[in-house]
This record gives C-alpha cells, structure tokens and sequence, in this order.
C-alpha cells in the first residue's frame, strides 16, 4: 500500500481531535502513514500516540523550505490537508507530493489535486455536525462519533492524584471564560484543586486561590503539554473553558465538564462518554466571536457553579466512571 502523511491543525484542540480520527483509521492504513506535526506539539503527539512524525516548523521561509524537502524526500504518495488554510495547501504544493486531498476553502482549490467541496459537510456559518466528520472525510474514512471515543492511557503524576483540575483560559479570547471557577472552588470544598494553564491564566488562577489556598495549587504557566497531561490522567476530574486542555483531558479519557460560551458543542464537543458540554442557549449563541458583540456574555454567566458542581458529581458518581483511588 502506498505511504501518505497527514498534515495536522495547529491549534491544540483541533490538533487532538484530528488525530483521534487518525488513530481509528483501518490498521493496515495506519502502519503506512506518518504525520506531519506543529514543532511545538511534537512531543505531545509523541505521547499520545505511536504512529512516525515529521516536525512541521513554519517559523520562517527557511525553516518551511527545509520541512518541505526532508517531507519531499519521504516519497509519499499521499497528503491529507487536515487544516482549512491556504497556507497549509501552497505548503504541500511546495512538498510535490501527487495526490494533495483538502476541503477547498481559503481559494485554494488549484493547489489540491483531490478537492473536496468547501462545504463537504458544515458550512463557514452552519457548523451542525461535529467537525470530525470533516476530518474523515478528508481521510476518507467512515465517521466514529466523538463520544465513542475511549481515550488512552498516560502515566499519571502521583503528587496531585484525586484533585480536580481546572483550565480557566482559552486563547482565543473572553467570549470562551467562563467567569464563576472562584465560585466553584467553594462549592468543591472536599477537594484539592490544581489549576492548569498558561502564564497569561495567572491572574484567574490568583482569583481562584485566594478562596481556598491551603487546598489550590497554580500550576499555570509551570507545565509543558506532557506533564499537564500527566497531572489530568491523575486526577479525579477536569472542569474546562473550550480550549485546548478541555480537548487533551478528554483525548486521554479524563473525566471532563466543558464550558462553551461563543463556541458551539455540536461542532467541538470534547471527546469520549467521560465528557459533558455545558452551555446555555441564546438567541445570539453560538457566534463564533472572541468578544460579546452585546457585552452582556450570558451565554457564559448563564451557566452557574451550582449546575457544573452539580454536573461533576454526577459524571463521577456514574458506577462506570468511578475513580480508583489505589
């Protein structure tokens, strides 16, 4: 069978959830693909999975003409274009590789010589289905439900085994934080709480702190990919904003509460039957927005700490889900 390479997103959820379509693909097509990965995800996609990869470094044009010719030289016969991106399809065009398979959109259909159509199953403005369907069907492969999902298993970090975690941030901007965590931390007063995320989360971390201090430990800004995966394959549970750390929690099967606000769970709900998507419904939702257009952000404040204490305990009182505490 001919060897293909699959080019991955380079956001950290998009990126895990392409790969859990990867990783489902028919065993004799997996041992001949390899996967073309973000430099700064590298290490956590090596983790994660056991499949070759190339380092995808696209920092500037030497570094993109260099990835293109040790890519080149790999004779695929196949690229699987998993990002939306003009950028990634010129790339590929540049590697020389016959058969370029992508969703057309970005104008970008003369770069691909296996052009799906732009709306192959959601539009830009309808995202009605769970955007691993598109994903198989750039691979060509049957769709599996998210929830079917069954995670995979990450040596756990033993110092803060039983917490719950929570990832307040979200990159992408305050239409995707929800704004009651403090509150929360109050509510799971039988728990310790490791707070997870980057340098730029310090100041939503200090504000969950400062309710229980003996009992919360900030972590962010102090974990690289791997060891926050090793901290949530430990813990009891994880409460999450939409985000790349609600995604790896459920990638590793972590039992997960996400947060959507301006996103929407049909088209990015975490992965696996240990997650639950929580959101409120309203007129304006979901808009896809970095900031409320209306300043008033109730698709987040809607959804308060009693019904997502409520939601965990119920997610970690299922029989099925028990957490072993050996």
């Amino acid at each position: 069978m001919s060897s293909s390479i699959v080019l991955l997103p380079n956001w950290i959820g998009d990126m895990l959830l392409s790969l859990s379509v990867v990783m489902r693909l028919p065993e004799r097509r997996r041992s001949n693909t390899t996967l073309l990965v973000p430099g700064q995800m590298s290490s956590l996609v090596g983790m994660l999975c056991d499949l070759p990869r190339i380092e995808y470094s696209r920092s500037d044009a030497d570094n993109r003409r260099r990835t293109a010719s040790v890519v080149r030289s790999g004779g695929f016969q196949t690229m699987y274009l998993l990002p939306f991106s003009f950028s990634s399809a010129w790339f590929s065009m540049k590697t020389g590789i016959p058969v370029r398979r992508g969703l057309s959109r970005e104008m970008r259909r003369f770069l691909l010589t296996d052009p799906l159509p732009r709306d192959v199953i959601n539009t830009n403005s309808k995202k009605l289905y769970h955007i691993t369907n598109e994903y198989a069907e750039i691979l060509d492969t049957p769709f599996s439900p998210p929830e079917e999902w069954r995670g995979i298993n990450v040596m756990p970090e033993r110092n803060h085994r039983g917490s719950i975690v929570y990832c307040p941030g979200a990159s992408y901007g305050p239409a995707k934080k929800w704004p009651y965590f403090p509150a929360l931390a109050l509510l799971h007063e039988r728990y310790n709480i490791v707070v997870l995320g980057s340098r730029e989360d310090r100041e939503s971390a200090r504000e969950i702190v400062q309710m229980a201090p003996e009992r919360i430990t900030d972590l962010t800004g102090k974990t690289s990919l791997n060891e926050a995966a090793a901290i949530m394959s430990s813990a009891r549970g994880v409460v999450s904003n939409d985000s790349g750390l609600m995604h790896l929690a459920a990638y590793i099967g972590t039992p997960v509460i996400g947060l959507f606000g301006s996103t929407s769970p049909v088209w990015t709900r975490p992965l696996g039957k240990r997650s639950m998507a929580m959101n409120f419904p309203e007129p304006c939702a979901p808009c896809f927005c970095r900031t409320c257009r209306y300043h008033h952000y109730r698709c987040l404040g809607n959804i308060t700490p009693d019904a997502v204490e409520e939601a965990m305990e119920n997610l970690l009182g299922s029989q099925e889900f028990q957490f072993d505490a050996g």
